[in-house]
């Protein structure tokens, strides 16, 4: 029987080293790789990407605004903030990079975001503490913020007191006045006249300020206490005038008696008219009608012939049912007979009426200009 060849011991041993060796290193390189993959994963340039892409990439500017809220000003809408940052992020491309000074500290990194060259962003990414199943640290976003600022501006508007003042159509009220002014014609209200409880009053301008306004604007609207719109203008200062509005339908109405009035007072004072010319437009219980009758000065000298010329009536304004005021100008010319000697005098008056027993009556009369000194 012929003997059987057996295979060495030593070969097979070495074989299953071999095989065990290779298996050995099979296995570590698919921890090692795993490790690798782990760790690459958990890496802050991964967060910070994520980060990026969820909150900055397509911004959303009413997000950014909730994040550092701004009181906008009554006169102003959350739209017009929105748009105020919009413009001034810009419309550059939106990117991201971590600060020049990197790191924090050890375990947060800060990354800054722009628009073009416009810096308005910024978030940290920081390790959480905790750990992957091989170890690696777990990085997480941590805090961020949008930069904006916003430099505001005020609007300031002159309007007449009893006016109804709007911005952008937000009403301003008595906290936005500043300074309250009396005109001439304050001084030239009627005594004891009394409307809903209250004296009479002149004409008074008020000054607004309205201030926290992102945007100058030129939306401003000014209405007169019969809801009528008043004449607004910006002067070279910026500031925004309204003017009260005079009453057209007492012109056509009035406008008569006050030429009347002030020619025979003009011939009066000038030594070509009587009192009794006068009288008829006076207020007999006035202080003017004493201060009229007992006239002494004449501003002439002698002369045999007058005229007025450039006759002008206007600003009338009632201020009160019963009461109004209005304003007269024109030229007074005289000559004497048988000279060449002119002289011309320069007349402006407002005239202040009142209603008694159903005519208008004059009680008061400012007078502008001073007759001048006969040659």
């Amino acid at each position: 029987m012929a003997k059987v060849k057996q295979f060495p011991y030593f070969y097979t041993i070495l074989s299953l080293l071999v095989l065990v060796g290779v298996c050995c290193v099979a296995y570590g390189l698919g921890l090692l790789k795993s490790w690798m993959a782990d760790y690459e994963s958990t890496r802050p340039k991964y967060v910070a990407e994520n980060v990026f892409e969820t909150y900055f990439k397509d911004l959303d500017v009413g997000a950014l605004i909730e994040t550092k809220p701004f009181a906008v000003s009554p006169a102003e809408t959350e739209a017009d903030l929105i748009k105020y940052v919009t413009d001034q992020i810009g419309s550059g491309e939106i990117k991201y990079a971590e600060a020049a000074s990197g790191s924090i500290t050890g375990d947060v990194l800060k990354y800054v975001v722009s628009a073009g060259d416009y810096k308005f962003g910024q978030f940290t990414v920081v390790d959480s503490g905790e750990k992957t199943e091989y170890g690696n640290p777990i990085y997480v976003m941590g805090d961020y913020e949008f930069f904006y600022k916003v430099d505001t501006v005020s609007v300031k508007i002159v309007a007449p007191s009893d006016a109804t003042v709007k911005v952008n159509g937000y009403t301003l009220d008595q906290s936005y006045v500043t300074e309250v002014t009396e005109t001439e014609s304050c001084a030239h209200m009627p005594d004891k006249v009394f409307h809903n409880g209250d004296p009479t009053q002149g004409i008074k301008y008020s000054t607004y300020v309205i201030s926290g306004l992102l945007y100058k604007t030129d939306n401003i609207t000014v209405t007169d206490k019969y809801g009528a719109p008043c004449p607004v203008i910006k002067d070279e200062n910026g500031v925004f005038q309204a003017t009260v509005n005079y009453n057209e339908e007492f012109k056509e109405l009035y406008s008569e008696i006050a030429f009347a009035f002030a020619e025979n007072y003009a011939k009066y004072a000038q030594a070509c008219g009587t009192f009794n010319g006068v009288k008829p437009y006076l207020d007999s219980k006035s202080d003017l009608y004493g201060k009229i009758k007992s006239l002494e000065v004449k501003y002439v000298h002698a002369h045999n012939w007058c005229e007025f010329l450039d006759k002008q009536s206007f600003e009338f304004y009632e201020y009160a049912p019963g009461v109004f005021s209005c304003r007269v100008k024109f030229t007074w010319h005289a000559k004497r007979a048988n000279t060449t000697r002119e002289q011309y005098e320069y007349i402006d008056l407002s005239l202040y009426f009142h209603e008694v027993n159903g005519e208008y009556k004059l009680y008061d009369m400012l007078t502008h200009s001073d007759f001048s000194i006969p040659e």
